[in-house]
């Protein structure tokens, strides 16, 4: 590990897998990680976006000379989960850097009207996806010199929001597992830190912005003239990922314009 008195945000020959990032927020991130220095494995249900039109993450990566590799991965399913570990392993010889960042949105709908189907798939890929991920990364987190977890939780892991129950409850259960992780693994020491963005400009969130009355709300709210993007929570990812970030563990770190200040 790097002498206290470095300033080192570099990843140079680490190996960080991302989850969901095949676009939006995780594949910022993994820019951002790769930018650093350390290769990715990118782990996702499609190897591009939903939305397609733009190269595949890891293409994107290799541009920023780095190596990649996609791995198809469903995070709620453990044998996907089992799998995609052994190969990122086998591939780069080991792992570093853990980024939970897949996660699943419900239709907008009351706790009244929201099918216990949709509930158990917010929880399934959010809440229990960073679980399973996380305990088959851990035993390989343990080999290395510098291990990080970062899992990307909301703002709404903090405060409640109309017709996202199950999407509010997960993200509050992974800021507070990411502090049991922090208790748990401290001594090893595996640290665990949350990042928890606000509304950020992705494919995913485009028909919000096309929403006047809701834009007109958050711009009442966010305290800064511009709207958050991907990279801007993946520079923290890569921060919390780095040696600069030694000291710091069991925290959540909140990249939303000012959004919960106000």
């Amino acid at each position: 590990m790097a002498d206290p008195t470095e300033d080192d945000t570099s990843l140079d020959g680490r190996t960080a897998i991302v989850t969901g990032a095949a676009s939006g927020i995780g594949r910022g991130i993994a820019r951002e990680l790769a930018a650093k220095g350390a290769d990715i494995v990118v782990a996702d249900i499609r190897e591009t976006p939903k939305e397609g039109g733009t190269a595949p993450t890891q293409e994107l990566v290799e541009s920023e000379g780095s190596d990649a590799l996609f791995v198809e991965t469903d995070v709620s399913a453990e044998a996907d989960v089992t799998t995609m570990i052994e190969q990122a392993v086998e591939a780069f010889g080991g792992l570093d850097i853990l980024v939970n960042n897949a996660a699943a949105a419900a239709r907008y709908a009351s706790v009244e009207e929201l099918p216990l189907q949709e509930w158990q798939h917010v929880l399934d890929v959010t809440l229990t996806g960073v679980y399973l991920c996380t305990r088959e990364a851990l035993p390989h987190l343990r080999e290395v010199d510098a291990p990080r977890i970062v899992n990307v939780a909301s703002q709404l892991g903090f405060v409640g929001i109309a017709g996202r129950p199950a999407y509010c409850a997960a993200k509050a259960g992974v800021v507070n597992f990411t502090r049991q992780l922090a208790v748990e693994y401290g001594d090893v020491p595996v640290l665990a830190n949350a990042v928890c963005p606000g509304l950020i400009r992705t494919p995913r969130t485009e028909e919000l912005w096309e929403d006047a009355e809701t834009m007109a709300d958050y711009d009442d709210q966010v305290l800064v003239p511009y709207y958050g993007e991907p990279r801007d929570v993946g520079a923290m990812a890569a921060f919390l990922a780095s040696d600069d970030a030694r000291y710091i563990t069991g925290s959540s770190f909140v990249v939303d314009g000012g959004y919960l200040a106000h």
